[in-house]
């Protein structure tokens, strides 16, 4: 357990949606080792937490002097499938107003499964007679 995840540091979606997206983005074999505006510590633990919830693998850890490090490899296929849910801007804001609010829990399964049902529900039907 990190220093920040005893302090209570909690999951930013946002956070992890760009995360996500900017590996998706990635050229092959190249790793995303942070974002500008991020402190290194926020992307490690946000890192891990994704690595934990099956969205990436990665490689991150402490050096010697206590600082951390982490590197996004790629996206998992659950990886995928997150980031074609989440690419959709009208989406991603409608899921934060229905299932992300402020004070209200939910869990990511909830969030995944939301975003697949509001997906299906805006594709046409299929075997629909042509």
């Amino acid at each position: 357990m990190t220093t920040t995840q005893e302090e209570g540091m909690n999951r930013d979606m946002d956070l992890i949606r760009r995360i996500a997206l900017a590996t998706a983005d990635l050229p092959y074999g190249k790793t995303l080792g942070g974002l500008d505006d991020v402190p290194e510590e926020i992307f490690f633990v946000h890192v891990l937490w994704m690595t934990e919830a099956g969205l990436i693998t990665s490689i991150a850890d402490k050096y010697a002097a206590g600082d951390p490090y982490a590197f996004v490899q790629r996206l998992t296929w659950d990886g995928c499938e997150f980031v074609d849910a989440v690419r959709s801007d009208t989406l991603w804001k409608k899921a934060k107003t229905n299932v992300i609010k402020p004070g209200m829990s939910f869990t990511f399964g909830v969030l995944r499964d939301w975003l697949k049902t509001e997906i299906t529900q805006g594709l046409p039907t299929l075997g629909g007679g042509v």
